[in-house]
């Protein structure tokens, strides 16, 4: 440990804010702090929290944990915040329900993941007569949990809206009915488990109390990534003489749009005067040029705790970050391969050590066509996982119907094998089940094992042979059942694998009778056995856990499933958050693209914050590399300047602000040779206030200013404002008067 991990380890302060800036090893100073803890016996581990944000996280720090303090680790109490909510509202859900109207009464729950929010808001868009053109899944998804985070009642909401605004009048009637279908459905979000755990809290200080007296040690990772909510729910356990330890960087808070709210590491103080700050700068992951290039991009924004970062390698010079102006799409994506086969072939270096970043998935395809054209090995991190296919799917809302008799569940897999069964139908049994004060699942349960006696005049709406199907299903179901509570009782069971349970289930409801095409079932019996393998696979590493955490394991788990393969992993900067390559692309640094021109046309009271996020976001792209940077933008034809954006399509300003010191600027394209001539001896010109220039495409221009590598110039024969451009002084197009 260096000097400044040391302190951070071994400080006593009651509240310890730790400044880790990247790379510079803060999951490992916060192992060591707990197990510091253990062993200078400050606490017992089951005294102490640990909260991290992925359960990727949560198992690497228990790993590390377990390599120096033993069996005690497992005693520790680690989890993500969904994970100790969910586990709080196990315990305590029948508390929750005497004090508000919330759709958990013993604990018996089942938790919805994005998926399945888009399900539900399929039947609300048909019912709205909305398109998923006119207002996408995500969109809709991003406004219910930024006002869920928020703690903004519908009311409030529907108060603030405004008649001009039809845009925001639609989602506030999709968020009330995803509130009434979920309510109806008795499923749980992500958001409400820390909603309820807030509100179960507030309205009993007894519960809270219980809670809150189990920890000595309160432990945050990452906490610059924290809601407010997620705040709120912290300071519940921290009483009196309770410690408190979080780790985070200001400069890397890229989920505001989540939730996160980056005031909170950046004024902690206000809440704990006492607080004690230290600051880790030594980066043990990128060459000294990489992290040159990261300093001075983000000393422009202003809300920070100010920090340089700087190298533990020694200094190399021919270590260089690289850029690189394409004249089209096209031309950067050449680039980008030329330089990655170039790693390959030469460096030796394996292709899963490289990665492309860019903002958004939009800007990416002409990159990944020209991958596939020189038959490049590669990955897009965020594609179809195992949990994505419909069968999957569909076999874990058979589990949530075996184990709680989920009627969210049911309703997905009532048609699974198919049997015709539409919305209309689908609408009359659900009408004829509240008749009868029971949701659709407990209704046909009842009727199908003869508890319910229909009145006279009522029928089920379905044809005996459908009926007979559903009659089927249940006692599937009731087997099902029965056998994984053999398990879980251990009493002697015969089958004693989660997975044959399944198997013998879907062959027991006729699973793939229906699919006639040989190859599709060939393709269906693989991924099932896959998934038996990685069933059995839980089940080996977990032998003390039951059906029920199985299910709530997967449901929130929302890790990407990042394949350690070799090829070159593209991805969005934010799924890149944690990782970090040999070399490392960063591709479609455009203004407009990035920084995006939804932040570039956002309202000045909101500008400089979002435009801040956008320069974080950055930050956390470059800092991902190790040994090599390689940054590239291209003209983007449909991206024109306007009156507010006079730069708009031109290389971002982010760029210019690295002031990258051993930059190659290569403006030609590989079949124009002249232009290569014009870059060699480009390379000496100066360039003064006042000069004349003139330009192959504008004319003649007067240089306005001078910035490092840029020229601003405003060329005689354009008009009014388009007369003024940025362009980098060793651009082939200009020469100089």
């Amino acid at each position: 440990m260096n000097e400044k991990q040391k302190i951070a380890v071994l400080s006593d302060h009651q509240y310890l804010r730790i400044v880790a800036g990247a790379g510079t090893g803060k999951t490992s100073v916060l192992t060591k702090k707990i197990a510091y803890i253990v062993i200078e016996k400050k606490a017992y581990p089951n005294q102490i929290l640990a909260l991290t944000f992925t359960n990727k996280a949560a198992i690497e720090m228990k790993e590390r944990l377990q390599s120096l303090i033993g069996e005690k680790a497992k005693d520790v109490n680690m989890f993500t915040f969904h994970s100790l909510c969910n586990l709080i509202l196990k315990y305590e859900g029948k508390n929750l329900s005497k004090i508000s109207q919330i759709p958990i009464n013993d604990g018996n729950f089942n938790i919805i993941d994005d998926r399945d929010q888009k399900n539900i808001l399929r039947t609300i868009y048909d019912k709205l007569e909305i398109s998923a053109d006119e207002i996408s899944y995500g969109k809709s998804l991003d406004f219910i949990s930024k006002n869920k985070n928020k703690q903004v009642s519908l009311q409030d909401i529907e108060q603030e809206d405004n008649d001009d605004n039809s845009s925001k009048s639609k989602f506030i009637e999709i968020y009330k009915l995803y509130l009434q279908e979920t309510a109806e459905l008795g499923v749980v979000d992500f958001d409400d488990l820390q909603i309820y755990v807030k509100i179960l809290f507030e309205n009993n200080q007894e519960i809270a109390k219980k809670w809150q007296q189990k920890m000595k040690y309160v432990l945050v990772d990452e906490f610059q990534d924290t809601s407010s909510i997620q705040y709120d729910i912290l300071k519940f356990f921290i009483k009196k003489e309770t410690k408190l330890v979080v780790v985070g960087d200001p400069d890397q808070t890229i989920y505001s749009w989540r939730g996160a709210e980056p005031g909170l590491i950046l004024n902690l103080e206000q809440d704990f005067p006492e607080l004690k700050t230290v600051v880790l700068d030594l980066n043990y992951r990128s060459n000294q040029s990489i992290l040159d290039a990261a300093n001075q991009l983000i000393a422009n924004n202003k809300n920070r705790i100010e920090k340089n970062l700087h190298s533990h390698k020694e200094w190399k010079d021919e270590l260089e970050v690289k850029f690189y102006h394409g004249s089209s799409a096209q031309d950067e994506a050449d680039w980008v391969i030329n330089q990655i086969w170039e790693i390959a072939n030469k460096e030796k270096s394996k292709f899963r050590e490289i990665a492309i970043l860019y903002r958004n998935h939009s800007y990416i395809r002409t990159i990944e066509d020209a991958l596939v054209k020189k038959g490049i090995p590669h990955g897009t991190i965020g594609r179809k996982t195992l949990q994505d296919h419909k069968e999957i799917r569909e076999i874990m809302h058979f589990w949530k119907v075996i184990e709680s008799g989920d009627n969210f569940s049911f309703q997905q897999i009532i048609n699974v094998p198919p049997k015709k069964i539409g919305i209309s139908t689908l609408t009359k049994l659900n009408d004829l089940a509240k008749s009868y004060n029971y949701n659709l699942h407990d209704f046909l349960l009842f009727y199908y094992s003869g508890n319910i006696k229909l009145k006279i005049g009522d029928k089920i709406p379905l044809s005996n042979e459908n009926q007979k199907k559903i009659s089927t299903l249940f006692s599937n179901i009731n087997w099902a059942k029965g056998k994984k509570l053999e398990i879980e009782n251990k009493n002697n069971p015969k089958i004693k694998q989660f997975s044959l349970i399944m198997k013998l289930f879907l062959k027991g409801i006729g699973y793939l009778e229906q699919v006639r095409d040989t190859k599709e079932k060939n393709d269906i019996e693989k991924l099932l056995e896959a998934y038996y393998i990685q069933l059995d696979e839980w089940q080996k590493h977990n032998p003390s856990k039951n059906l029920r955490d199985y299910i709530d394991d997967i449901s929130l788990d929302s890790q990407l499933d990042f394949h350690a393969n070799n090829s070159v992993k593209l991805m969005t900067i934010h799924s890149s958050k944690g990782l970090e390559f040999d070399n490392v692309f960063v591709v479609g640094m455009v203004q407009g693209i990035f920084p995006s021109i939804q932040i570039l046309r956002s309202k000045k009271n909101t500008f400089q914050e979002e435009y801040e996020e956008e320069r974080r976001l950055a930050f956390v792209a470059i800092t991902r590399a190790r040994n090599k940077l390689f940054i590239s933008d291209a003209n983007i034809a449909r991206l024109r300047p306007d009156s507010n954006n006079r730069d708009l399509g031109e290389t971002s300003r982010f760029v210019r602000e690295m002031k990258i010191k051993s930059q190659q600027i290569q403006q030609f394209t590989k079949f124009d040779i002249q232009g290569k001539l014009n870059y060699i001896n480009a390379n000496n010109i100066e360039y003064h206030q006042g000069e004349f220039v003139k330009h192959i495409k504008f004319g003649k221009g007067q240089i306005l200013e001078v910035q490092d590598n840029f020229l601003v110039i405003k060329f005689l024969d354009l008009d009014g404002k388009n007369a003024i451009k940025t362009i980098m002084k060793q651009h082939k197009s200009i020469e100089k008067i």
